[in-house]
């Protein structure tokens, strides 16, 4: 069976992805690209952080920009501030963390069952990953970068959102969003005996391509994690696109170093309906 489709939109100037499975449950979420800002230079145009130099008023009319486009609110926003490992944090309506979108919390995934509660992570190369159980509204968000995966944070951000939710694997919808592809990500030696060591011989053939040096497959990682978690993998839609690669659409930290521009990754509960 074919994977779900992944579309495109378009409004005013700027471009996210969406998975269609999770569209016609009504969870509005999308992996933006970089286009229909304002910001200059290497963040050009629509970048969402300023901590590596970009003017901040331009990142928050960047901010202004999605929010209109897709229809996304002001405030209710629970933005990741990752620490590379497998914590997974729940957000509850008006906790601490979802009062404004300048607000982090340090974890590498978010789930929640609020209503009014945007979860969102920002990337430049590391994969993101939405879930979400449509009849339960409820909704995760996860960052993994290769110490992600490595630790698997998908597999413990599914077992979270199936406590949260009342849930079993099997009914989750998933969207892989864009991250640097294999053909980009070169990692050492030691990266390939850790994921040796902890996911073992088959798993590792699978995901690394022997190289000088090795290579690492995220997307491919992080499916065969969902798979292993239960998640169906007719259920999981992928943005197969490299964003090492394709510097017209992303931003990549691997390509252009520091003074990279970030891509903001968002999800929210299903409308009711």
């Amino acid at each position: 069976m074919s994977a779900p489709a992944i579309t495109e939109h378009r409004q005013g100037g700027i471009a996210w992805f969406a998975a269609e499975h999770l569209e016609r449950h009504g969870v509005r979420h999308g992996f933006t690209a970089r286009s229909g800002g304002v910001s200059r230079g290497p963040f050009s145009s629509l970048n969402f952080s300023s901590r590596e130099g970009d003017v901040p008023r331009r990142v928050i009319e960047n901010w202004g920009r999605i929010e209109t486009a897709a229809a996304l609110p002001e405030s209710g926003w629970a933005l990741l501030s990752q620490v590379h490992g497998a914590r997974v944090e729940r957000v509850a309506a008006g906790g601490p963390s979802c009062h404004h979108r300048r607000n982090h919390a340090e974890a590498d995934a978010l789930t929640t069952t609020a209503s009014g509660v945007v979860l969102g992570v920002l990337t430049a190369d590391c994969l993101p990953v939405i879930l979400a159980v449509p009849g339960a509204s409820a909704i995760a968000i996860a960052h993994a970068g290769w110490r992600g995966t490595l630790e698997g944070v998908v597999p413990q951000t599914v077992r979270e959102l199936c406590a949260v939710a009342g849930a079993a694997p099997h009914e989750i919808l998933a969207a892989i969003g864009p991250s640097i592809g294999l053909c980009c990500l070169q990692v050492g030696g030691e990266v390939h005996e850790a994921f040796h060591e902890r996911w073992g011989a088959a798993h590792t053939r699978r995901i690394l391509q022997k190289s000088d040096p090795w290579r690492l497959d995220l997307q491919t990682a992080n499916l065969l994690q969902l798979r292993e978690a239960g998640v169906r993998s007719s259920n999981v839609a992928i943005v197969q696109i490299c964003t090492c690669c394709r510097k017209d659409l992303f931003f990549s930290y691997r390509r252009d170093g520091r003074r990279s521009g970030r891509m903001l990754n968002f999800v929210t509960v299903a409308e009711k309906g």
